[in-house]
């Protein structure tokens, strides 16, 4: 009897060994590479959940998304799949095809339990003429392989089951929470999980999509409070919504343990794509990383990128190699015993982790978006602006991308190679090809970034004045030159007046400085009959050899009219290339110099 009962304990454990794991995978929204306290670069991040999962598992230093852009992204993670192989090219290339196979699909044929909570944005899509998008219900979560879902961004979600794990006899059932949106994407993921407890020995997967930090920005309590006051508005909210869902993967993380299953369930944490930076920024950085959201720039694709499994991956990696997105598929099939698929694009990327496998993941990386295409055999990355002159950097240091680094001309035979790849994996796409035309904004976010020069020159605007001194002209850029007649304590600035921007402004400069220094923006409203001393903000004018970019806030209220910029002191040697100035919702107006 003793003989078969261990007999029967040996079997017992060799079931739960062989067990397939949980799955979590978790996407953060515009969330820039710079924050995650893991990443390091910048100390008011503060991420300690996050930062515990890269402790106990593994950091992709290299981790990159398909897209620079939601739809697309999401469509890449769901299906392992270039999304562009079936024309999910950009957000207005939805719905996700019901012909595609998920994630969520592919494991519910190996007996897993799918759940689905927060952002979905693969279920809207118009035909051809309409002008505006429609909700598709049959492609929301429950037409794409998915047992429970509570789909929504804001206020509104499409849900299965009620928060307290209720089923709803009418699902997809609208459900209504004017809650802080990451609170209420956490209780849903919590209650999904708290349906698990009854059946410990089916595995699950769960897609969590909080909508964090993209815009509209909110200043959530506790988090907003806890964040420094000296930072702008915009960051201080990021912070708050990125804290929001680090507290929410702690109580997730908690759950797990609770529930016994920690050391069961895998856990993926990934970015959708870089944090945009222009006028809807989000308050969230890519920094050292160039470009944002919306480019195929590393600030664009390369995100904060986790994962976890106490149990299996080693605790504290740092992965240099390049993985994408469209690894999470592959993983989850390979994990499930599931046959592998070769219509997927990803790697099972476990065996690298493990060190079973000592190559790279990729020998190639590719991307298309729009009037972009790119490919990436590190460190080398071969950038295709549709017709415009092709960009070609060695991307092994993160601030690698920049106009004086374009090694196109010097490296022919890099060149041909990954062109060559690039067209030939361009051709498998829907439609085939390469771009052809390079967009106009795309041109404008390339060249603000200091990627390219531009063609075409920007909007001029000659109101400018420059009392107690001169512009002079010097290249590409404007020096400012002290009136020798003028007091030595008259310093030389910018006047502009004609103006009629209401509410608060937005000044941009791009400018060189050999000292910098202590600067200033005076302003008088359609109220003020004069400049008084309220209506100055002061600012740091950066110093350095090179051209850099210096943005303020002018926190007008009323009709701001008149506008005094104040640089450094006149014995420095300041420059101008141009000032950019933006009322809140307003169109750019930019100052060639």
């Amino acid at each position: 009897m003793r003989s078969l009962l261990l007999l029967l304990a040996c079997a017992s454990l060799t079931i739960a060994a062989e067990r397939q794991p949980n799955i979590i995978l978790i996407y953060s929204d515009d969330h820039g590479w710079a924050d995650l306290g893991a990443q390091g670069v910048d100390k008011d991040i503060r991420t300690p959940n996050l930062d515990q999962l890269a402790k106990d598992g593994v950091r992709f230093n290299r981790g990159y998304v398909s897209a620079p852009q939601c739809v697309p992204s999401r469509a890449g993670v769901m299906t392992g799949r270039y999304q562009q192989k079936f024309g999910v090219e950009d957000n207005g290339k939805g719905p996700l095809p019901l012909a595609e196979v998920t994630i969520a699909e592919r494991l519910k044929s190996a007996g897993y339990v799918t759940g689905q909570v927060g952002k979905w944005h693969l279920d809207s899509g118009g035909k051809k003429g309409e002008k505006a998008v429609r909700l598709m219900k049959e492609h929301m979560p429950h037409g794409q392989g998915f047992d429970e879902y509570f789909r929504g961004e804001l206020k509104q979600f499409y849900a299965s089951h009620d928060l307290q794990g209720k089923p709803f006899a009418d699902a997809p059932h609208l459900v209504a929470d004017s809650r802080f949106r990451v609170v209420v994407q956490t209780e849903a993921a919590l209650s999904f999980l708290d349906r698990r407890v009854a059946k410990p020995d089916q595995p699950f997967f769960l897609y969590l999509a909080w909508y964090a930090p993209h815009v509209p920005l909110e200043s959530p309590e506790p988090w907003f409070s806890q964040t420094p006051a000296n930072l702008p508005k915009e960051r201080r909210q990021a912070l708050s919504m990125i804290a929001a869902m680090d507290e929410g993967l702690g109580q997730l993380r908690a759950k797990l343990k609770a529930m016994n299953q920690e050391e069961n369930t895998l856990i993926f944490f990934i970015g959708d794509n870089g944090a945009p930076l222009g006028a809807v920024w989000d308050g969230s950085i890519n920094v050292p990383m160039v470009g944002q959201k919306g480019m195929l720039a590393e600030g664009g694709i390369r995100t904060p990128f986790l994962a976890a499994w106490p149990s299996k991956i080693p605790a504290g990696m740092v992965y240099d190699k390049p993985v994408i997105n469209l690894d999470v598929a592959a993983t989850a099939v390979a994990l499930a015993d599931l046959p592998k698929d070769p219509i997927l694009d990803g790697t099972n990327l476990l065996p690298y982790l493990l060190g079973k496998n000592q190559d790279a993941p990729h020998e190639r990386l590719f991307w298309r978006w729009g009037s972009q295409a790119a490919v990436q055999e590190f460190p080398w990355k071969l950038i295709r602006l549709g017709d415009r002159v092709q960009l070609l950097f060695d991307i092994s240091q993160p601030d690698g991308e920049n106009i004086n680094r374009n090694l196109f001309a010097q490296q022919p035979e890099v060149v041909a190679r990954l062109n060559k790849a690039l067209k030939a994996w361009s051709d498998t796409l829907l439609p085939p090809g390469l771009p052809t035309s390079f967009d106009e904004h795309h041109e404008g976010l390339y060249a603000e970034h200091d990627l390219i020069l531009r063609t075409a020159p920007p909007v001029k605007n000659t109101a400018w004045i420059c009392r107690n001194g001169t512009l002079e002209k010097k290249g590409d850029v404007s020096k400012f030159v002290a009136d020798p007649k003028a007091s030595p304590k008259a310093r030389p600035f910018l006047a502009l007046s004609g103006l009629s921007l209401k509410g608060a402004v937005t000044f941009t400069a791009r400018t060189r400085s050999t000292q910098g220094g202590e600067a200033s923006i005076a302003w008088r409203t359609q109220e003020d009959k004069d400049f008084i001393p309220a209506n100055t903000v002061k600012f740091v004018w950066p110093a350095g050899p090179d051209l850099q970019e210096v943005k303020v806030l002018i926190p007008s209220k009323g009709r701001l009219i008149h506008l005094r910029i104040s640089p450094p002191t006149a014995g420095d040697t300041t420059e101008l290339d141009w000032i950019e100035l933006q009322a809140e919702g307003g169109t750019p107006s930019r100052t060639d110099f």
